[in-house]
């Protein structure tokens, strides 16, 4: 990977970060006329290329999984990336020409969701991770990143040169062994999920070195941050990705920002809410375009201003998917909704999942959480969702990379 690409990228960055939003507008339509050559190289999408971006189709997220050939500009069928993908995360090379595939974390079985990126588009995204998280005189230090992580991939490991050394921890491992590993290597960056950020807060392990503190993958609540931050000294910004892109990133103030510097973010009303829905298109992606992909996640606007001087858009932090939503006679009841009435009672310390439908729903606890104050948090949900809630001590600790805290299951 080109240290030019990545310096490149991190000035593009770091300029649009002061730019006004018409500003950046008129960058996202220039992006937009310089992708269409790749757009017309993809099957999905060659029929619409040239056209303004409001005559491309909306594509759910299942659509663009059934046939990966079908969305990318390489030429790659769908039985050649899902190989390369399958080889990346058994820890094989990259292709010879510096392709990389990868499975997204958590994701299992025929539908999970693959990417696919070039050397420059790599660079691409370290550079505006580095723009968009780090004060410039950060990369004046030598940086050591841990990333607590299910899987590394080649977006990190190209890059472990110079000032900058990243090291995967993984995941799966155990919270000794994950702390082990942190004295080792010292990190003065830490990236992991915010379950395993709680883990670590709730054993002491606290890195000495650690400088930067980041949380991806999963939503974080208020109460788990402040938990965080009292343990760790360091209150964890969120870092706003996906599959399908990095769609945004919090600024130093703490407000987390879409990437609208690179991005063209459509806002989907979702029904009977306040809330929205993410329609992506990634400007910079010409391996495996992403244009009008309708994504999951519950998205509320943020109306307050923010001092940190980007004009990215601010929304609300993400806590659930639209998926997600209870619906029920007296309305419907939000992700964000269910997860302040339950950690208004249990606090950070306590593992939780509220699993909603029509009729009822019920409180799951951790074993050792106290009965009273779990019956208590059941009342508090019972009173937001507006039907009755049974509890059940039998959570059992978070399996996968990702966990879910609120869960409607009526199909």
């Amino acid at each position: 990977m080109s240290a030019s690409r990545i310096l490149a990228a991190w000035w593009r960055t770091r300029r649009a970060l002061s730019a006004s939003a018409e500003a950046l507008a008129h960058g996202r339509a220039r992006r937009w006329a310089a992708l269409q050559p790749a757009l017309a190289r993809t099957p999905a999408l060659a029929a619409y290329a040239g056209g303004a971006l409001e005559r491309f189709p909306v594509t759910d997220i299942a659509d663009l999984r059934s046939d990966y050939g079908a969305w990318n500009s390489l030429g790659l069928s769908d039985p050649d990336l899902r190989a390369l993908a399958d080889s990346a995360e058994a820890g094989g090379a990259a292709a010879a020409d510096g392709l990389s595939a990868g499975w997204s974390t958590g994701s299992s079985g025929a539908a999970r969701g693959l990417f696919v990126t070039t050397p420059a588009e790599r660079a691409e995204y370290i550079g505006q991770s580095l723009a968009r998280l780090l004060p410039a005189r950060a990369l004046l230090r030598r940086q050591r990143i841990a990333l607590n992580l299910s899987a590394g991939n080649a977006l990190y490991s190209d890059v472990n040169r110079g000032r900058i050394t990243f090291r995967h921890i993984p995941l799966a491992a155990p919270l000794d062994e994950t702390d082990a590993a942190l004295e080792a290597f010292a990190p003065t960056i830490l990236i992991a999920p915010p379950h395993r950020l709680l883990a670590l807060a709730g054993a002491g392990v606290r890195p000495s070195a650690l400088r930067h503190l980041f949380c991806g993958s999963e939503p974080i609540s208020a109460t788990e941050r402040a938990f965080i931050a009292d343990r760790l000294g360091l209150s964890p910004r969120a870092i706003y990705q996906a599959t399908e892109g990095f769609l945004g990133a919090e600024c130093a103030a703490g407000r987390l920002h879409l990437n609208d510097h690179v991005l063209e973010i459509e806002l989907e009303p979702v029904p009977g809410t306040p809330g929205f829905r993410p329609i992506i298109t990634d400007l910079m992606r010409t391996s495996q375009p992403i244009v009008r992909l309708r994504g999951d996640d519950y998205l509320e606007p943020d109306p307050h201003a923010c001092p940190c001087g980007f004009a990215g858009r601010v929304i609300r932090p993400v806590e659930g998917r639209v998926g997600d939503l209870w619906l029920g006679a007296a309305g419907t009841v939000t992700p964000p909704q269910i997860v302040a009435a339950v950690e208004g009672v249990l606090g950070a310390t306590h593992r939780w999942q509220a699993v909603g439908e029509r009729a009822h729903a019920m409180l799951r606890v951790a074993p050792e959480c106290p009965l009273p104050m779990a019956e208590a948090a059941a009342r508090a949900l019972a009173a937001c969702a507006a039907r009755p809630v049974t509890v059940s001590a039998d959570l059992p600790p978070w399996s996968g990379p990702k966990r879910r805290k609120v869960v409607w299951a009526d199909g």
